[in-house]
């Protein structure tokens, strides 16, 4: 017979060897650069920013700790290392829109663990939802309103969007193949194109988003705050 307690404790085994194999990854990606030869006019300290950005991003993809812990980790280094000045690698947190899509993320994930995106959605189904086009613009209604807070497509579209579009496609016995054409090949690219459109209307509607009102910031100085952005694209995107 076998120990009930080593079957337990192999698992954990396994598992802390995944980590190790992970953080050893990381390690050798970040040596991997450091020990190489710097090219001519690059500055150690820059040199040095590449091998933790790099091993950085090994640890996005490996994980062998969450995302946010290895993205810690970088900007310590950065500090610790002299790659960066303690006030450089920490600049980036000052800035008000880091925490507005921070505090956004935080409200992305309550709404989708708590179920009111979907409770939201099967509101308007209800409201709207009789035929065909009102299934459509009732999801659609619901993504518009999620893209005001929910700055990552992933949590809006795949967490919440696109399964209630499927369920409804499969009511109606519309799967791939011989049935799509029935609800889910107008359905999801619909609910799928409206997505892309409400990734524009909001300064949240994607995480790359703030990204681009930083570039403004610096290259124009023009200021696109979240209101300045939704003054801006809510017509045009209501219209598309």
């Amino acid at each position: 017979m076998s120990d009930p307690n080593l079957e337990t404790a192999r698992p954990a085994k396994a598992t802390n060897a995944s980590v190790a194999i992970r953080t050893a990854l990381v390690s050798i990606a970040g040596l991997a650069v450091l020990l190489a030869p710097r090219p001519v006019g690059v500055t150690p300290e820059a040199w040095r920013l590449l091998a933790i950005f790099t091993a950085t991003v090994v640890g996005l993809i490996a994980k062998p700790a969450p995302v946010g812990a290895m993205v810690l980790c970088g900007v310590t280094a950065a500090a610790v290392t002299g790659a960066l000045t303690p006030a450089q690698a920490l600049a980036g947190y000052a800035d008000p829109t880091v925490w507005m899509v921070f505090c956004a993320f935080q409200i992305a994930g309550g709404m989708v663990k708590t179920g009111l995106g979907r409770r939201l959605a099967l509101i308007f189904i209800r409201a709207i939802g009789r035929t065909s086009l009102g299934l459509a613009y009732s999801l659609v209604v619901t993504d518009v309103l999620l893209g005001t807070v929910i700055p990552s497509v992933s949590a809006r579209g795949g967490g919440i969007l696109f399964p209630i579009a499927k369920s409804l496609a499969e009511t109606f016995g519309s799967t791939p193949g011989p049935t799509a054409r029935r609800l889910g090949a107008f359905l999801l690219p619909t609910v799928y194109h409206c997505d892309v459109i409400v990734c524009a209307m909001f300064l949240t509607g994607q995480a790359s988003n703030p990204s681009i009102a930083s570039f403004a910031r610096d290259a124009t100085g023009i200021d696109l705050t979240y209101a300045t952005w939704a003054t801006a694209a809510v017509v045009p995107g209501l219209v598309a």
